[in-house]
């Protein structure tokens, strides 16, 4: 059901969204606010499905809402957002993030980077793994280098990177032969895993930015985060993590 103060909601939201699609701007994060209970995890649900628009039972998402829309210029705003391409990544911050994370300063762009790698398909629990299979999916190797891992290991790469570090011999294999690189190369390359990662507001908004100079001009890459309220809480940290990761994706992706 669509009330009055929903669309108000709505109307506000796909305003701006449209006006970011058609002008470049820094300006782009959203936050909805509301008393405990009030619907803020229902309105960031139904708002994930009308920007990604899939179809459900011979039906896009928006067709399920046009009969409740009672606003032309709402509606006309939202079929302008359903069609412009984009990845729409929903997911509790809480649940995403690992146990121990709000120790680290910097955890609210770890959270993202893990989102954002598991959305692709990339093994986001462990992200110095995520950025390797990021490296080889850039030489257009990614898929070989899964082929050539389940002949050699017998078991599919999906299904055991999580046991990647038993799998050294495997996965070094596959390096050299999907990459044609030495072994010395592929097992130094195995063994500095890790070591040598990091992950910066600023290194995490170029990814964004290298990922999106792949897709179509208008493609939208839109993060919906639920109770992020919550898991901040009165850490100040964090609310300048996310301020800051908020302001970097404004500067290097313009919208």
């Amino acid at each position: 059901v669509i009330t009055r103060e929903v669309s108000g909601h709505l109307e506000n939201f796909y305003r701006q969204f449209i006006q970011a699609v058609d002008t470049p701007t820094d300006k782009i994060g959203v936050w909805i606010s509301g008393f405990f209970g009030s619907g803020k995890s229902h309105f960031l649900k139904i708002l994930s499905y009308l920007l990604e628009n899939s179809e459900v039972k011979g039906k896009r998402a928006l067709a399920y809402l046009q009969p409740k829309v009672h606003d032309p210029l709402l509606f006309a705003n939202m079929e302008r957002a359903s069609e412009v391409t984009g990845d729409v990544i929903l997911f509790n911050i809480d649940s995403k993030a690992d146990a121990d994370s709000k120790s680290d300063k910097e955890a609210i762009v770890h959270v993202f980077m893990k989102a954002f790698n598991d959305h692709l398909g990339y093994f986001g629990t462990a992200p110095a793994l995520a950025d390797l299979e990021r490296r080889i999916a850039k030489e257009g190797k990614y898929q070989e280098f899964k082929q050539t891992y389940q002949k050699l290991a017998g078991g599919t790469w999906k299904d055991e990177r999580d046991s990647w570090d038993f799998n050294q011999d495997y996965i070094v294999a596959a390096l050299q032969q999907t990459l044609n690189m030495s072994e010395t190369a592929a097992l130094s390359l195995f063994n500095d895993l890790g070591k040598n990662y990091s992950l910066s507001v600023e290194k995490f908004a170029k990814t964004m930015k290298d990922y999106l100079d792949t897709k179509p001009p208008k493609h939208r890459l839109v993060f919906m985060v639920d109770e992020v309220g919550q898991y901040i809480g009165e850490n100040t940290d964090l609310m300048l993590n996310l301020q800051t990761l908020a302001e970097d994706l404004g500067t290097h992706c313009a919208g």
